[in-house]
């Protein structure tokens, strides 16, 4: 029977919680007044999405780590953190899980019955370990509460930026181009067609696509595949938070609690955390993922061959949700795993992660090679096969994403895109400049270095560099050198400084250490925040739970007339006739759309292209031969023709000349000239 003292301390470690809450609460009301002059605050609608959309990616999280109990306790019985690793592994194995069933389409069958059963089985998993495993009894509340409240306000920035409409929200990644061309777009086909497989107009749905399978397993739950956009992009924040939380546990693990909440702060805090955190992408699955290798190699003790299995499982779910993680996650972790094994048992070790990797990967190599006969398809085309891609297609998607040949290029893009990304002049003169690596990069170096000079920490020290020296060896020499591509990098970075930290701040009383603490981590924190608020035309908040206004959907017949000169979306999804079947050239980014439409990447080839190279310089029977493949309009969005043009990456009988030649032959239906699109009536 619980007593007045039992009472007091619930109390008293519930205190912490409620104030961080409370906090957090505080910044988002805060964060989501910033709607434009004169408009109501989103808190509101913030919460409506929270609340709605919410319990998905929290049903999602909650049976993955039910999915990792069992494992966790076979594979690494004797792990210093098995909590991390059940979350690592329960991922893992719920990605692999998306991928494999959603393949044979069994999410849908008896209509969704068959995606609620692996949620259902995951869920029951975590409930009953809940209820046989004894909670441990701390006797103090947390005397760190301050720090943690300095954390709130990145935390704020993720949630509010997670539930705005796809596509607002951020200018570095172009509203999220890539979630609105593939990452959010192939799971709403996907839903339609029954089934996660890949799709000839869209060359992303052949990448192994592991977090999208998970995008597509809440898309069918929720019956919607638009709508669940806020689902998964709050899933990929949860995972974020997740990362944080491993990345927290494994600090406190080499240097106290202390050390702990820096890192995970120092994380969290980082623009580039938030900005791709909140987005419907895939790279916080392969942080996770990889935060939780480096917590089962940074262990006191030599791994077993279980151990290694484990490591195989995480590395290759990091693979399987982004294919740039064989160098970024893999590589460093199997390097550093063959440092802490003697030589003598590599061959055991190299075998136990390379059969479960296998296990693993093997949807995306079966799926790949049953619809294109290469496993990996599109990459090794010239040795594996092509598919239905031409040789022409297979080297300008090559060329599209190889780094410079000029290791003075390489450089200078290691100079810009990493150690100063965002900081003085922008060289680059059509692309957004934002601080969003901030100091980290500077703070790492010279964080390594200290931990370098005191002999206990070297070991420590050496682990992470190599780690990191690794990955960005990997992002230089295999990846076009995007900021964005490096990102797993942060999370040996924070360890190591968080390490520094920790240490530098033994030279002072205890009191003034935290001061400085709380105020050194509240300012990184809220970093972010100022990005935030000039992004969405200094309104970021204006479109948090919109997406039913961006469709046109709940709006009325008269407003969509109204808005639709503004808005292709609501022309395309309300005002065109029920039969209209309309074609996009260079409009690869169709998540809005509900109509009748075909697109194409600008790496593959629709029905014009064939029609073109069929009939060269000949408008008139374009039209005819669109005309009698049911086509009623062509929507074009000719600033990006124009761009891919000049990048080189565009089907080479797309181009701005051939398009002049057909719309001089066309009706304009209606034209968007800020986006730089053009609707065109075929009949």
């Amino acid at each position: 029977m619980p007593t007045a003292a039992s009472n007091n301390k619930s109390a008293l470690h519930l205190a912490p919680l409620a104030i961080g809450l409370l906090a957090l609460v505080a910044f988002i009301a805060l964060f989501s007044g910033w709607t434009g002059a004169g408009q109501v605050s989103a808190a509101k609608d913030t919460l409506w999405v929270l609340l709605t959309s919410g319990p998905w990616a929290l049903a999602w999280i909650v049976a993955a780590t039910g999915l990792g109990w069992p494992l966790q306790s076979w594979l690494t019985p004797d792990a210093e953190d098995k909590f991390s690793l059940q979350v690592g592994l329960g991922v893992a194995a719920m990605l692999t899980a998306d991928a494999g069933l959603g393949a044979i389409g069994a999410f849908q069958w008896g209509g969704s019955i068959g995606g609620w059963v692996l949620l259902a089985i995951g869920i029951a998993l975590a409930i009953t370990q809940t209820l046989i495993t004894k909670p441990k009894d701390n006797s103090k509340p947390s005397k760190n509460v301050w720090l943690i409240c300095a954390i709130t306000p990145a935390i704020a920035i993720l949630l509010l930026a997670a539930c705005s409409a796809p596509g607002w929200l951020w200018a570095s990644e172009f509203g999220g181009y890539d979630a609105l061309s593939y990452h959010l777009q192939l799971p709403k086909e996907w839903l339609a067609l029954g089934q996660f497989q890949p799709l000839e107009h869209n060359v992303y749905s052949y990448l192994p696509g592991y977090v999208e399978a998970a995008f597509y397993h809440i898309a069918v739950l929720t019956g919607e595949g638009v709508n669940s956009a806020y689902a998964n992009q709050l899933l990929h924040a949860g995972l974020t938070l997740l990362t944080a939380l491993v990345v927290g546990r494994t600090a406190t693990r080499l240097g106290g609690t202390l050390a702990g909440i820096i890192a995970a702060a120092l994380l969290l805090g980082t623009p580039w955390i938030i900005v791709v955190g909140s987005l419907g992408y895939n790279e916080m699955a392969v942080a996770l993922l990889f935060a939780c290798g480096l917590s089962l190699l940074l262990q006191s003790h030599e791994i077993t061959w279980r151990e290694g299995a484990a490591l195989g499982l995480l590395i290759s779910a990091a693979c399987g949700s982004k294919l740039t993680a064989v160098g970024l996650v893999a590589a460093p972790l199997i390097a550093i795993a063959l440092i802490i094994v003697p030589p003598k048992r590599w061959i055991s070790l190299l075998l136990s992660v390379g059969i479960a990797s296998l296990l693993i990967l093997l949807p995306y190599f079966l799926r790949n090679w049953i619809y294109s006969g290469n496993p990996i398809f599109p990459f090794a085309a010239d040795i594996l096969g092509s598919a239905h891609w031409t040789a022409e297609q297979a080297q300008i998607f090559s060329n599209g994403h190889a780094p410079p040949k000029s290791l003075g290029l390489r450089l200078s893009e290691l100079w810009h895109q990493l150690m100063r990304y965002g900081i003085g002049s922008n060289p680059y003169t059509d692309e957004p400049w934002r601080a969003q690596w901030s100091i980290l990069p500077w703070l790492t170096i010279f964080s390594l270095i200290l931990l370098a000079a005191i002999k206990p920490w070297r070991k420590l020290a050496l682990r992470l560099t190599i780690t990191i020296l690794i990955g960005i060896l990997f992002w230089l020499s295999f990846t076009h050198i995007k900021s964005r591509f490096v990102l797993p990098v942060a999370i040996p970075a924070v360890l190591a400084v968080s390490m520094a930290i920790t240490l530098s701040l033994k030279h002072f009383s205890v009191a003034i250490a935290r001061l400085v603490l709380v105020i050194v981590l509240l300012l990184w924190s809220i970093q972010t925040a100022f990005i935030f608020a000039d992004e969405g035309m200094k309104a970021p908040a204006q479109r948090i739970g919109r997406i039913d206004i961006i469709t046109g959907d709940a709006l009325t017949p008269t407003l969509r007339t109204e808005l639709a000169s503004n808005s292709p979306t609501i022309t395309v999804n309300h005002l065109l006739p029920d039969s209209a079947k309309v074609l996009f050239l260079g409009e690869a980014a169709p998540f809005y759309y509900k109509a009748n439409i075909t697109y194409q990447t600008t790496w593959d080839r629709g029905p014009l292209s064939e029609i073109i190279r069929l009939n060269p310089d000949q408008p008139t029977t374009w039209i005819a031969q669109l005309r009698e493949l049911g086509f009623t309009h062509i929507l074009i969005n000719h600033i990006m023709i124009q761009r891919w043009e000049e990048a080189q990456w565009n089907d080479p009988l797309i181009n701005t000349a051939n398009m002049d030649l057909l719309t001089k032959q066309l009706a304009v239906e209606g034209h968007w000239n800020h986006l730089g699109l053009a609707l065109y009536r075929l009949q």
